[in-house]
């Protein structure tokens, strides 16, 4: 917890005793105390409040029951559940003791400031207050952070450090090519702030104009780029803290551009749209295969080979039970050799189907994702006359279109607000799966 020793020494100076500011709260009252987060909607309070007391109840009871539990197997399952209650409940408890400190120092400030001082204390104390102010409401931020990645933790998928993404040009025409090449842009600026890597891969541009324009005037006809970027270490909550595919993909869907193209001579609003999908960059497909989904045939083999093919068992037929994919072999005079080749063969088999498996789903996503590039399928709209971003999943704007087309800062700022988005929407959820269970 953040230190207030330099505020208490300074408020000593004119008290001669000081209250316990810093104790351990019992679980059975803190459960029961009111906590507000930043990221709990008003109409879920009640709700949280019940899950609140419900966990704490639960962890102190099972404090209690650890000495107690008998049997080595109870006693790992009383242990693992209290190890996954427990940074919980600290947080919840370390957040109590901090919402009292609060309330004590200003009680104390509030006193001292009301005694007869000169100005000079006066001011240094405000100093000192405000900068405690600004520290522990930093440290009230993390530790919120924190909670909630812990009760709605996200999907193991934004760890992926490999994204590709998919910019296709759409209504509106050239103006659309353009666009398309000004969001590769903001996408490359953003890799580069991160230290992702970032390599174009494939790009089309619209036919007639490679020959007139140049640069960053080519208008694009559709582009895929193969980005890769670790997760950092940083604190819970830190979009940063996911892997290049978990912050990027919330830049699938169309988006919407409105402003006045420089070609235009009526000098009218132009609306257009890029359709951006976005797919994670999978490890190499692996295949399992346990003894236990093999099935193995042993017969004698046919056709050329002389009389030892038809006098052994050397032909192999090998089923994979899960799937009832078929393979057999009778290369060979050696059964052991023609049981690896077929094992071989599975194997090449089962991965070439999960390979057509996953290249279907990903048509499907990547359809579902850019829809039929209509200007009213947007997720955001960049609206230049008016210096405007829109994103509406989240039905808020920010102003500065440089920050974003020609910086890294809005896009990192709208990435944050979408995570923070995500992670509210898992918590209703996780409350509402605990209302329906009780």
């Amino acid at each position: 917890m953040i230190c207030t020793l330099s505020v208490l020494r300074y408020l000593q100076r004119g008290i001669p005793t000081l209250p316990v500011l810093f104790r351990v709260a019992r679980l059975s009252n803190l459960a029961d105390s009111p906590q507000l987060f930043s990221w709990l909607p008003k109409e879920l309070e009640p709700e949280f409040m019940r899950y609140k007391k419900h966990i704490l109840s639960e962890y102190e009871q099972l404090s209690s029951s650890i000495s107690d539990a008998h049997g080595e197997g109870n006693l790992k399952t009383v242990a693992l559940r209290w190890e996954k209650l427990r940074p919980i409940a600290d947080i919840f408890e370390e957040l109590d003791v901090l919402l009292e400190t609060d309330a004590d120092i200003e009680h104390l400030v509030s006193d001292v400031l009301n005694a007869d001082q000169n100005e000079h204390d006066q001011e240094e104390l405000s100093e000192l207050v405000r900068v405690e102010r600004q520290q522990r409401a930093t440290y009230r931020q993390a530790l919120e952070r924190q909670l909630l990645q812990l009760l709605a933790p996200f999907d193991p998928t934004s760890y992926t450090p490999g994204v590709c993404l998919e910019l296709i040009a759409g209504a509106g025409g050239r103006e659309a090519g353009l666009f398309a090449r000004e969001l590769l842009e903001m996408y490359r600026l953003l890799a580069v702030e991160r230290g992702w890597r970032f390599q174009v891969v494939q790009e089309s541009n619209m036919i007639g104009d490679e020959s007139t324009s140049s640069g960053s005037e080519i208008p694009l006809s559709k582009a895929r780029v193969e980005i890769v970027g670790e997760p950092l270490d940083v604190e819970n909550g830190d979009c940063r803290c996911f892997g290049a595919y978990g912050q990027l993909r919330w830049e699938a869907g169309v988006h919407r551009v409105q402003r006045i193209p420089v070609t235009s001579k009526q000098h009218k609003i132009h609306t257009s749209t890029v359709a951006v999908s976005v797919l994670s960059l999978g490890e190499e497909i692996s295949i399992d295969l346990p003894d236990s989904d093999l099935k193995w045939e042993f017969f004698r083999a046919s056709g050329a080979g002389g009389q030892h093919v038809n006098r052994t068992d050397s032909a192999v037929r090998l089923t994979h039970l899960p799937t009832g994919t078929v393979v057999t072999c009778q290369r060979e005079r050696s059964q052991h050799v023609n049981r690896r080749i077929a094992l071989e063969l599975l194997e090449q088999k089962l991965r070439d189907a999960k390979v057509r498996t996953h290249a279907e789903s990903e048509d499907i996503l990547r359809r579902s994702q850019v829809g039929h590039l209509d200007r009213s399928e947007k997720i955001r709209t960049y609206n230049f006359p008016q210096d405007r971003i829109t994103d509406h999943r989240l039905g808020r704007s920010w102003n500065g279109m440089q920050r974003f087309m020609r910086q890294a800062t809005g896009l990192s700022e709208l990435i944050q607000a979408l995570a923070d988005h995500e992670q509210s929407n898992r918590l209703k959820e996780m409350l509402l799966q605990y209302r329906h269970d009780k």
